[in-house]
Formats: structure tokens, C-alpha cells, sequence
């Protein structure tokens, strides 16, 4: 089953921060799908003084790790009308919906995920 990263994993993978090497040889030798909404929440959480970045230039960094993008589709946004509200950020919703419509396994560190998707792989910190 694709990996999908959730933002604060790929995050977490640009700013050199994921000590569980059992992740980190996961997403090398799977490979790794990051959602378009990564950019936007990165962009936003920046402007805000809530996420510092090593650059400006956040997809292009994402790019040069060697990972796909999954962008976001009508389909997408739809399927989100279908979750229940266990979660209320917009952004995890969307990347949630996502998951389940195109059968990826989500690697997050946020546990609320399970609420929805029984295959997350939640890693600590």
C-alpha cells in the first residue's frame, strides 16, 4: 500500500528531525507520496511564526528528496462530506480524505488519525 506523509512528517523529514530509523528506511525503500495541502499548510503555519523553514522554496525541496506529489482533486474535497468530525483541522481532514479515497497508508505522528483511518502508522517523536 503507497505512504502518504502527513505534513508535520514531512516536515519533520526537511528539517532532519525523524529518529525512528525503522521510518526512515520505510518512506527510502517505499517511497513516499506528499499531498499539495503539505505546501499550503507549511506556507500558511510560516507566515503565521508558527513553522520556520530552511527555505522558501518548500516544493522544490520536497522534489529534490525524491518524493511524488498527490494533488489535491475535486474527488478529494468531496469525500471529506463522508468523515465524521473527530478532527476539526481543516488541512487533516482533507489530507485524510485523501488517504481513503486513493487506499494509502498515512504516516503521522498525530493519533487523532486512527479515529479514522485503521491503518495509520502514528510514530513518536
Amino acid at each position: 500500500m503507497p505512504l502518504l506523509l502527513d505534513t508535520c512528517i514531512i516536515y519533520a523529514w526537511m528539517m532532519d528531525r525523524i529518529k525512528d530509523y525503522s521510518i526512515i528506511e520505510l518512506i527510502l525503500n517505499e517511497g513516499a507520496l506528499v499531498s499539495s495541502i503539505a505546501v499550503w499548510e507549511m506556507a500558511i503555519k510560516n507566515g503565521l511564526g508558527r513553522m520556520p523553514l530552511p527555505t522558501s522554496q518548500i516544493a522544490e525541496q520536497i522534489e529534490s528528496q525524491g518524493f511524488q506529489w498527490l494533488n489535491i482533486t475535486p474527488r478529494h474535497t468531496q469525500a471529506i462530506m463522508e468523515l465524521p468530525t473527530h478532527h476539526k483541522v481543516p488541512f487533516d481532514r482533507l489530507l485524510i480524505a485523501q488517504e481513503k479515497y486513493e487506499s494509502l497508508r498515512v504516516i503521522t505522528y498525530d493519533s487523532i488519525f486512527k479515529n479514522y483511518l485503521n491503518d495509520a502508522l502514528i510514530i513518536k517523536k
